[in-house]
């Protein structure tokens, strides 16, 4: 019963979100802070589920400072704990589909974000190309999920190689932002839901750079974010055992 409530509580709470998002973005339409207003109001949700959002460190990128942040995508629940870490001047990448989810996908066009196209692999280079172009003109960061799907408590998938050709395309440094295992310390039906541990890791240069390192910099940031994915699980797992 517990579970059911919250899991209503969280629909609610999200549309009402895309709701304000939406009238704040016809006064502003794509503001570089609009999706970053979204964030603070999703994060209201975690207190209310008694969720604990614990944030190791700040954004090493200062400022207006460009970087492309990528991030482990796990559950629905991401749209409320990756929202505790979610820094200034941003748009999140999302595939060309989710423009058709009833007022989500208006509500992501209008905060700023931006969708691509996904299932033509062989133009891949050339879309985020035009992705580069755009960040540079609007002078923002970039979000992106890169394993392409949530993990559903299987670990941390391979990576796909849009936002590592992003960023080496756009000159940008790569900025890994991991969140502990929702799958293991979150769950909705007990009273004490649980915690979320999020921390940023170092940003990665991708300056001279070019398409034939794609690989190598997914695979590099990858053993970066798995071992410190593996890091914070064991922390919570110390914190819990030790009471």
């Amino acid at each position: 019963m517990l579970y059911m409530l919250r899991a209503a509580y969280l629909t609610l709470h999200f549309l009402v979100v895309c709701f304000i998002t939406m009238l704040v973005s016809v006064l502003r339409p794509r503001h570089l802070n609009n999706t970053t207003q979204c964030a603070r109001l999703m994060c209201w949700a975690l207190p209310v589920l008694r969720v604990r959002a614990i944030r190791n460190n700040d954004c090493p990128i200062k400022g207006q400072e460009q970087a492309i942040y990528v991030v482990n995508h796990q559950y629905t629940m991401d749209v409320f704990t990756c929202a505790t870490m979610l820094p200034d001047h941003i748009a999140i990448l999302g595939k060309s589909s989710l423009r058709y989810v009833p007022v989500f996908g208006l509500a992501f066009w209008l905060a700023g974000n931006i969708f691509i196209n996904r299932r033509n692999k062989a133009k891949a280079w050339d879309t985020m190309a035009e992705v580069a172009r755009i960040v540079k003109r609007r002078g923002c960061s970039v979000y992106i999920f890169p394993e392409g799907t949530r993990s559903r408590g299987q670990g941390l998938q391979p990576f796909k190689s849009g936002a590592f050709a992003l960023a080496i395309e756009s000159g940008l440094p790569i900025v890994p932002i991991v969140f502990s295992s929702t799958h293991k310390h979150i769950d909705l039906g007990r009273w004490n839901t649980g915690v979320v541990m999020g921390e940023y890791l170092e940003p990665i240069p991708t300056a001279g750079l070019t398409e034939a390192d794609v690989k190598p910099l997914a695979e590099l940031t990858h053993q970066k974010m798995l071992a410190a994915l593996q890091r914070l699980d064991t922390t919570l797992e110390q914190q819990r055992a030790a009471g």
